[in-house]
């Protein structure tokens, strides 16, 4: 087994939480998170996912996970498909990290689709449950949920070219040329007003598990360690912004996303209705999507270049300059 997961510990970890104690135990590397890691754990009847940082990961992760595992916990009974979390672990004695178990939840990833829903019409169910999805999340009463102290949305859009671009310099790593362009636009169009909202910040189709059958409905939102309190139109125009440069025909156009997403907000209850939105009113949006995922995939990669355990992630930091240009393209259409 891995260095990250030390089968015989975490057995008597489960003991001492009554799951399923004392019967055998076994786990295995669950391919997908690159910022972290996720084993898959059998014992008796139970099949989890246990979740943690990664060999090298950033200074703040351990407190993550605690973070991660609290806007899950208190996502249940919202409507929002997600996977139940069983326990959290803050005892570095156990793992030499912080982590958490979550339940394994009976679905697949979306690409490519499996064949019972890889025709046209099938595409589109997935398409609008996606939107759908994304819909309920955003209409989440936050601090109904105990979650009001998750993020501050006063400001939020201030903060964010400056807390990325202190991110990306943190890295100490290579040069990134127009990424000063890109975040002198995007201070100078700063949105005037939005109402927050829970958002996930990383919504796209490899963070999503679907039904295997027809209608292929989206069963769980996956990888939160981006979540916060801020503006549902960032996650919006990073969902249409993969969605677009992602997927081929077939599938739900970004119009029609957005068209799907505002249907189900304006019948859900929750913060902030939306209506008439489209595609051209979200350019901000679009380059902070684009920005903000050019920092974090840096980040990766340059991990990977300081972490032994693994393969120096080559197409990650490809990637990153990719999202970089795309921002920059995006700047220039707006011009």
């Amino acid at each position: 087994m891995s260095g990250l997961l030390d089968v015989d510990r975490l057995a008597r970890w489960l003991d001492a939480q009554g799951l399923e104690a004392r019967l055998p135990v076994s786990a295995a590397p669950l391919a997908g998170g690159r910022s972290n890691a996720m084993f898959t754990v059998d014992r008796g009847n139970q099949r989890w996912v246990l979740r943690r940082p990664a060999a090298v990961a950033m200074p703040n992760a351990d407190a993550g996970m605690v973070r991660e595992f609290r806007i899950l916990a208190a996502l249940e009974g919202t409507g929002v498909p997600h996977p139940a979390v069983v326990a959290l672990c803050e005892d570095p004695a156990v793992l030499g990290r912080t982590f958490y178990l979550m339940e394994r939840v009976d679905g697949v990833a979306l690409t490519p689709p499996p064949q019972p829903l890889a025709t046209d019409p099938g595409r589109v169910e997935i398409s609008r449950s996606m939107a759908e999805s994304l819909a309920r999340l955003h209409a989440v009463d936050w601090r109904d949920r105990g979650l009001a102290d998750l993020g501050r949305p006063e400001g939020f859009h201030e903060r964010q070219t400056e807390r990325w671009t202190r991110q990306l310099r943190s890295y100490e790593g290579r040069e990134l040329p127009g990424v000063d362009g890109v975040t002198a636009w995007l201070r100078g169009h700063l949105p005037e007003s939005f109402t927050p909202t829970l958002i996930h910040g990383d919504y796209h189709m490899l963070n999503v598990l679907i039904a295997p059958e027809p209608p292929g409905r989206v069963v769980a939102i996956l990888d939160w360690e981006t979540a916060t309190i801020g503006d549902p139109l960032l996650d919006l125009a990073g969902f249409c912004e993969i969605w677009s440069t992602s997927l081929g025909d077939g599938w739900g156009t970004p119009d029609q996303l957005i068209e799907w997403y505002s249907a189900a907000r304006g019948a859900a209850s929750g913060p902030g209705a939306v209506g008439g939105l489209g595609l051209a009113d979200l350019t901000y949006y679009q380059v902070l999507y684009n920005f903000r995922l050019t920092v974090l995939l840096e980040g990766i990669y340059q991990r990977s270049l300081r972490d032994p355990t693994r393969p120096a992630m080559e197409d990650v930091g490809a990637r990153a300059r990719w999202n970089l240009d795309r921002a920059r393209q995006l700047v220039h259409l707006h011009e």
